[in-house]
């Protein structure tokens, strides 16, 4: 078995993306990206470091004994932390906080490929819902908390205006978000029905009203 020493897995230097001199940045900036998410958990720790290595089709880039699980999904050292927190209880319901974590994928193809995974690993959706904005399925991990699977159905300019001027007027309003069931959308998207049809709100509301999806 080989040794590994700890030292030779720390770089010889610092590489930031990005060397600023002293006066470069003269305005607020803006986060480049959400990075990570811790998450507490206590006897569902195992059952939530496996929920979301299979959601993120993960990677476990550290455990540490006293319960702290490092996962990532792309090249960044960690995106999700679940921390075992002895004690530690469910939120209620009504709470005041963060509702949920959404996560964004290319594709409906990719969508729906997660969805018919995570029903093979006795995961279900609780809500699917297209928003008009956005294609999404959510789930619950084992603790409760809500996750998001979702497709932007527009570029994000486009996405931008649309929620600006279009999602909350009167037309929008009256269609609502249509909850959608998920076995229908496989099933027509498998028949070739385009995803020009399958992503659009007003389509989506066809659609469920001739109980097609």
């Amino acid at each position: 078995m080989d040794i590994i020493n700890p030292t030779d897995f720390r770089p010889d230097e610092v590489a930031p993306i990005r060397v600023d001199p002293p006066g470069k940045v003269t305005s607020m900036p803006s986060p480049t990206k959400l990075h990570h998410l811790h998450i507490f958990s206590d006897e569902n720790y195992d059952k939530m470091v496996e929920f979301y290595k299979r959601l993120f089709n993960a990677e476990i880039v550290r455990v540490n004994p006293n319960g702290l699980t490092f996962i990532t999904y792309d090249d960044h050292d960690h995106r999700v932390v679940i921390i075992k927190r002895p004690g530690a209880k469910r939120k209620p319901k009504n709470f005041i906080g963060v509702s949920h974590q959404a996560y964004c994928y290319s594709s409906l193809g990719e969508l729906i490929y997660v969805y018919k995974r995570m029903k093979t690993w006795g995961y279900a959706p609780v809500w699917t819902v297209n928003h008009g904005n956005s294609t999404s399925f959510y789930y619950e991990d084992p603790d409760g908390n809500q996750v998001e699977t979702m497709l932007d159905n527009f570029s994000p300019s486009d996405t931008k205006e649309y929620k600006r001027h279009y999602q909350w007027s009167e037309e929008f309003t009256a269609m609502g978000n249509p909850t959608f069931d998920a076995d229908k959308m496989v099933k027509l998207y498998e028949s070739g029905v385009p995803d020009s049809v399958l992503l659009d709100h007003t389509e989506v509301c066809k659609l469920i009203k001739a109980g097609k999806l």
